[in-house]
């Protein structure tokens, strides 16, 4: 719409900043960007304009459903009648058992319309029940009216006709420019039909199909999980009877209606798929546990990857447009995915936490949940709108679906961790505490995994790729210009899972807590120290055998060996444990880590404050951000182990491995040149 609008002239603005900033400083790189930005500033602030307008426009016409829908379906139903006193009566009392602050308007429907639901404008919803309401079973109309006034109490009618609103909002704005190009067209006298087979078209039919089937999809789960949440809010603490016996009627009368159609008039899958209600059957599966609540599936994980992806596409387009110039320039790559992060914790982490806490006897990250994020992860950076008419991004899908199912995984051990710190009793009842922890906790690892992929993903993009063996994982750790952030990230991550251990001891209170503290720590600590003391040992016998002197390549080795360490303590942990071990490696780690930086630092701070080659806080911080590169490449695998009890060996067993892997690891970056950058 931008060119379509305002022309083409602003790629010659760019290319003639271009031009001048080459003449202006033919020698100086860093100079001739700057003067590049400066130039180009008004076009990239005028096209981030433009890009904000649509996205208005896209909230503008959903907010218009948001009241529109609502009206039109009251008309439908109407003229509405009030319901009779002993009816009206009834509905109070529900309203006080679901703690609603004020009864919601009640109303019924006229004769013939059969199907009650919720509506209205927002902060005043309209309660409709079905015309037969006065002759149902006393148990069935209250369990009509508990469902309506859930929805009420749940806070989410607007989200539901918002839902609804959805699709319109989406052909409303995809079609805009098919429509402005063909106007083009027949003002200028051309074939629009030969001008839409251009292959930058049928680009843009795919992704406009892609986003389509996404809103479809993402509006039926909001509508469902809805329906599932009020059957839930319904039935606490009240008798299921009456919901089951509605269901049970519903789906009996749907199995009657398929009957008496032939199958070829009857569009069963595409009707279920379009379908605002779940199944009767669905939804009394749901209600059958003991204690029912509804579960992460694996297409909510793939439609939440694809639109992280897409999020992270375009905040990264609006940041590079926006961002030069500013004080915010240096963080264009941090703040588009500390907010594509925040919108996958919401959508998706704090789900997965809640199914731990309710079950934890279960994977709160089944494979296929995991393998569906990162499927959906790859088609979103195929989709992505930045790229219509060139070739996919191939370096993006590569990178950024594995980086988003290790922040999963990871999510998935911080989440088992911290369900077993929760008391039995209180595993029903968590709300606000469990909300809260699970969205700092997959905001951490969402954005700290989303900035490192953007930032590889920039890097083999613009080619800046010359460096060999294995030392590509500096630039993402002990390279990184974001390297304090990811250790400040990686401490407050391990000091909440150390936490969580400890609180895991007063929650089962079957022993002597100060028993359950010391078995817990033993074995991590153990390792911990055990690959603390291999480490620094080989880093003391082989100081003389490094491939380079200098005191700053002797740094540079110090932050390595240091995060080598954690590692080694990682994967002694999980050797043993199987995946039951990320859990306690998730501080014991950073503990190693920690442990093996402390004793260089003492050894290496007089010259560190005399030569300020690398400041004190680097120092320390390089290894952490390190240790979460190198860890981000294992975790995968070993969150699929099978979980294993230690053994009474492996108090012994896990030490020397320990102290075994982390001499070996030392040995091998030491005594050789795979980790040093040559400029």
């Amino acid at each position: 719409m931008h060119n379509q609008i305002l022309g083409l002239s602003w790629a010659k603005q760019l290319q003639d900043c271009s031009g001048e900033a080459e003449r202006r400083y033919p020698e100086d790189d860093l100079a001739r960007g700057l003067e590049a930005i400066r130039c180009g500033k008004r076009v990239q602030q005028r096209m981030t304009a433009v890009s904000l307008s649509g996205s208005a426009l896209v909230l503008l016409i959903s907010a218009g459903g948001l009241w529109l829908l609502p009206r039109r379906e009251l008309r439908r139903a109407g003229p509405l009648e009030p319901v009779a006193e002993g009816m009206r009566k009834r509905v109070e009392q529900a309203a006080r058992d679901l703690r609603l602050r004020s009864c919601p308007r009640i109303a019924k429907a006229a004769e013939g319309w059969e199907e009650p639901f919720t509506a209205g404008p927002p902060g005043a919803p309209v309660v409709v029940l079905p015309a037969s309401i006065d002759a149902e079973a006393p148990e069935t109309a209250e369990a009509i009216i508990r469902h309506e006034l859930a929805h009420v109490a749940a806070g989410d009618v607007g989200l539901v006709w918002l839902a609804r609103s959805a699709l319109a909002a989406t052909l409303a704005v995809l079609a805009l420019p098919v429509l402005g190009f063909a106007w083009e067209m027949n003002r200028n006298g051309l074939d629009v039909w030969d001008a839409f087979l251009q292959p930058l078209w049928l680009d843009y039919a795919g992704r406009f199909l892609l986003i389509l089937t996404v809103v479809v999809a993402v509006s039926q789960m909001v509508l469902r999980s809805r329906e599932h949440e009020a059957d839930i809010m319904a039935v606490s603490g009240q008798s299921r009877e009456g919901l089951t016996v509605v269901l049970a009627d519903a789906e009996l009368t749907q199995r009657i209606n398929a009957a008496g159609r032939r199958r070829w008039r009857t569009p069963g899958q595409l009707r279920y798929m379009l379908a605002n209600h779940p199944s009767p059957a669905q939804r009394m599966k749901v209600l059958q546990p003991p204690h029912p609540h509804l579960r992460a599936t694996w297409p909510e994980a793939a439609v939440t990857g694809l639109l992280g992806a897409l999020a992270l596409n375009q905040l990264g387009w609006l940041a590079k447009t926006a961002l030069p110039g500013t004080s915010l320039a240096p963080y264009f790559t941090l703040i588009p995915a500390l907010l594509a992060g925040l919108l996958m914790a919401l959508s998706w982490g704090t789900h997965m936490w809640q199914d731990a806490v309710r079950d934890p006897k279960s994977s709160p990250l089944p494979a296929p949940a995991l393998a569906a994020l990162g499927s959906g992860t790859a088609l979103g950076m195929l989709g992505r709108f930045d790229a219509v008419g060139s070739a996919p991004h191939w370096n993006a899908v590569v990178v950024v679906p594995p980086a988003v199912c290790v922040a999963a995984a990871l999510s998935a051990v911080m989440a088992r961790t911290y369900a077993s710190a929760v008391r039995p009793e209180r595993r029903r009842t968590q709300s606000w505490g469990l909300f809260v922890a699970a969205l700092v906790v997959n905001v951490a690892l969402f954005a700290g995994t989303l900035r490192t992929a953007y930032e590889l993903w920039s890097l083999l993009d613009a080619n800046m790729w010359p460096l060999a063996n294995w030392a590509w994982l500096t630039v993402l750790g002990i390279h990184s210009p974001h390297s304090v952030f990811d250790a400040i990230a990686v401490c407050f991550l391990g000091l909440l899972a150390l936490c969580w251990t400890l609180s895991n001891a007063s929650a089962h209170p079957d022993s002597g807590i100060a028993t359950k503290v010391t078995r817990r720590l033993a074995l991590p600590s153990g390792a911990a120290l055990a690959a603390a003391v291999g480490t620094l040992a080989e880093r003391w016998v082989s100081r003389y055998d490094q491939e380079h002197v200098d005191f700053v390549s002797t740094l540079l080795y110090d932050r390595m060996v240091g995060a080598a360490a954690g590692l080694a303590c990682l994967v002694a942990l999980c050797s043993v444990r199987g995946r039951a071990g990320l859990g306690p490696a998730m501080w014991a780690a950073p503990l190693t880590t920690l442990l093996v930086t402390g004793v260089l630092w003492t050894i290496r701070c007089h010259n560190l404050t005399s030569g300020q080659v690398i400041s004190h806080v680097n120092y320390f911080a390089d290894p952490l951000a390190q240790l979460a590169i190198l860890g981000g490449l294992v975790v995968i695998p070993l969150a699929f182990l099978p979980a294993r009890q230690p053994a009474p060996a492996a108090r012994i067993l896990v030490p020397c491995l320990g102290a075994l892997g982390a001499a070996v690891l030392t040995a091998v970056l030491v005594r050789t040149d795979c980790i040093m950058i040559h400029l």
